[in-house]
């Protein structure tokens, strides 16, 4: 089977378009994906495997480069990239990854007759609330991110993709509610593979006494960690000795530095920056437990980061928010404690049951047991596999009326 990839940012490099087309190679599938070009990379290239067609060449000057290719649903540039792709390589399927594009890519499908798969990894139009919500230049955000134009988006995705992956059961039902057939809807979740409990370290050894908590991802203000210094510093003299390490760059990070001066907070919070990903394995299986502060949000509510199962693939215990997905996780799994960002002694309370290096531990077999049984890739490619192998072979389905 052919398949055409559409990501509307620069390949390489996404973990999860790298693992789901890496999974239609292995499985004997051709592949090739249209991509951005804001590294301005060759306008065609392979890489390990996967034929890149970039929508604009590397001759196209940096800001100029970054307006035309913007993912937009109605971007003749896309729509164009699009077009020569499928002239040149005719595919039996379409997929497109998230859902700015989805919308043009459903429609190039229709054109041609074949199927567009929507892997939709994330909540656009609540994510997006997240973004005006946070800057304080509304209407810049509104311009570039309006969640209400991306509802009514998703509500027209939802009817015409003729398959949809989503991360969690929770936007599953996000979307049946939006009227998305069920038989149309999968989910494919941010699982790692296999292979990466072959290269996890043992957890970090307890002898010093200190605990070490570590988050690892982007620093901005939706991520929480506010509360995690805050509740850092609100600890008695006496409790156990906990430090705090912050692996990522942001928008966010100054604020978060200068917080932890004001608090007195600056002997328990260690601020490494941006890291690069090799390197995150080796500080992570220095810490003893994984932290994910993400605030409760309709986003964070229907998503599920990557990084939990890193953490529980590594061995860690982990303490997360009580955004929906990763509280129902944690607890079915025993592998967690999650707390209630809206009750002041809740994180503080789990902080300190943490300082039990036999509940870390126990928490941390638990994590790594799911992870080798449960949430696998192995197991969601296979899912994946089994509804990109049946869009393949069928023309584009009719729009839900």
């Amino acid at each position: 089977m052919k398949i055409i990839g559409v990501y509307g940012e620069d390949y390489p490099w996404d973990v999860r378009v790298e693992k789901l087309l890496r999974g239609c190679l292995d499985a004997g599938h051709q592949v090739r994906l249209v991509c951005r070009n804001l590294e301005r990379r060759a306008l065609v290239e392979d890489v390990d495997g996967i034929g890149c067609h970039r929508v604009l060449g590397p001759d196209v000057p940096g800001p100029l480069n970054g307006l035309l290719s913007l993912p937009a649903p109605a971007n003749p540039v896309w729509r164009r990239a699009i077009r020569r792709a499928c002239r040149d390589f005719t595919p039996d399927l379409l997929i497109v990854r998230d859902l700015p594009l989805a919308l043009l890519v459903i429609q190039e499908a229709e054109r041609l007759g074949v199927s567009a798969l929507v892997d939709m990894a994330e909540n656009h139009p609540a994510m997006w609330q997240n973004v005006v919500d946070s800057d304080p230049i509304r209407l810049r955000s509104l311009l570039l991110k309006n969640p209400a134009l991306a509802r009514r988006l998703e509500r027209r995705v939802a009817a015409r993709a003729a398959g949809i992956f989503v991360v969690v059961d929770e936007m599953r039902d996000h979307l049946l509610e939006l009227g998305a057939p069920r038989d149309r809807v999968h989910i494919v979740s941010n699982t790692p593979p296999r292979t990466t409990l072959d290269h996890v370290a043992d957890p970090a050894d307890d002898s010093s006494g200190t605990v070490d908590l570590i988050y690892v991802g982007l620093v901005t203000r939706n991520r929480g960690l506010d509360q995690v210094v805050a509740a850092l510093a609100a600890l008695p003299a006496d409790a156990p000795p906990l430090r705090f390490h912050v692996v990522g760059a942001g928008g966010h990070l100054p604020r978060l530095k200068a917080l932890s001066r004001e608090l007195g907070a600056t002997d328990r919070v260690v601020f490494h920056g941006w890291v690069d990903s090799k390197e995150v394995p080796s500080l992570v299986a220095k810490c003893h437990v994984g932290v994910i502060p993400h605030l409760k949000t309709e986003h964070t509510d229907t998503t599920v980061p990557n990084k939990l199962f890193d953490f529980m693939a590594a061995g860690l215990p982990v303490i997360v928010s009580n955004a929906v997905p990763m509280q129902r996780i944690v607890e079915e799994q025993g592998c967690g404690l999650a707390f209630d960002g809206e009750v002041s002694t809740s994180l503080p309370d789990c902080l300190g049951r943490m300082s039990d290096p036999v509940l870390r531990r126990d928490m941390g077999k638990r994590g790594r047991r799911a992870v080798s049984d449960i949430y696998t890739w192995e197991r969601d490619l296979d899912r994946a596999l089994e509804v990109i192998g049946k869009l393949g072979g069928a023309s584009a389905p009719r729009p839900v009326e």
